[in-house]
């Protein structure tokens, strides 16, 4: 990949995201390193929130999130990188098994690449909403 740092960043987090929001969760995997560190905010609040390492824990998020909800769509609003670190703001839509009911959410996410590699992810959503949203009554 040609261009800076920055520049190459955009490129290789806009190539995960577009083929994560087209379906294939496969392409975000082989992005990851075996240390990745993925943070998703919430702890306590929903079952899916708290500390991942690599793609074993990635995988457990993202089954944590569809044991309960049904990701329907997945948005990217816009990319700001400065070096390594990305910041993707993005909104996703969200159907919760429980009551049936779907959700739009706007949220932010960092990550950190080393080269290609995803080797931090952070993503920040209104937890409080979620909440709501996903119980009955």
């Amino acid at each position: 990949m040609s261009g800076n740092l920055t520049e190459r960043s955009i490129a290789r987090v806009t190539e995960i995201y577009g083929r994560y929001a087209a379906g294939d969760r496969e392409a975000l995997y082989a992005a990851l390193t075996p240390e990745t560190r993925w943070h998703s905010s919430g702890e306590g609040a929903v079952p899916w929130a708290g500390d991942y390492r690599g793609r074993e824990g990635v995988e457990d998020y993202f089954s944590r999130i569809e044991a309960e909800a049904k990701v329907l769509g997945y948005e990217v609003e816009q990319v700001i990188a400065q070096g390594e670190w990305v910041a993707v703001l993005a909104w996703a839509t969200v159907r919760y098994e429980a009551t049936g009911c779907t959700h739009r959410y706007a949220k932010a996410d960092f990550v950190r690449l080393d080269g290609d590699r995803v080797v931090e992810f952070r993503e920040f959503y209104d937890t409080s909403q979620t909440c709501r949203d996903r119980v009955p009554g």
